[in-house]
């Protein structure tokens, strides 16, 4: 049983090529996308409110020293592939600082006004 070549056209074996070609290019382009996707939402990782860690400054490519925020309280941590460490308390004032940004004009209308509706409930109660 041979098989003649001569009855088989080049025109369907480009076709062939071609329908191939775009075939693993658009695979390729659906590897890329999942890609993106998948590496973008585990950067963000689980979202909480109560606990973030501000900014973060390399001192080693294995340690870092960041700027982490606990509720309404932030600290400076030392931070190492093994371990952790908390190197001390940081006031509001001295965050604004480190971070180079100046408090937004809502978070201080917002606190100001929660410090005077606790100095009216104190008041009150005497």
């Amino acid at each position: 049983m041979s098989t003649d070549y001569s009855t088989m056209t080049a025109s369907s074996s480009t076709l062939d090529v071609t329908i191939w070609f775009f075939v693993i290019i658009l695979f390729i382009v659906i590897l890329f996308l999942l890609y993106y996707f998948l590496n973008k939402s585990i950067k963000k990782g689980p979202k909480n409110k109560e606990v973030a860690l501000i900014k973060k400054y390399y001192i080693d490519r294995n340690l870092y020293i960041g700027l982490l925020r606990v509720f309404n309280e932030y600290y400076l941590v030392l931070i190492s592939s093994n371990s952790s460490e908390v190197l001390r308390k940081v006031d509001e004032d001295e965050v604004f600082e480190i971070i180079g940004e100046s408090p937004k004009f809502i978070n201080t209308f917002t606190k100001f006004l929660k410090r005077d509706k606790t100095d009216e409930e104190s008041k009150k109660e005497k």
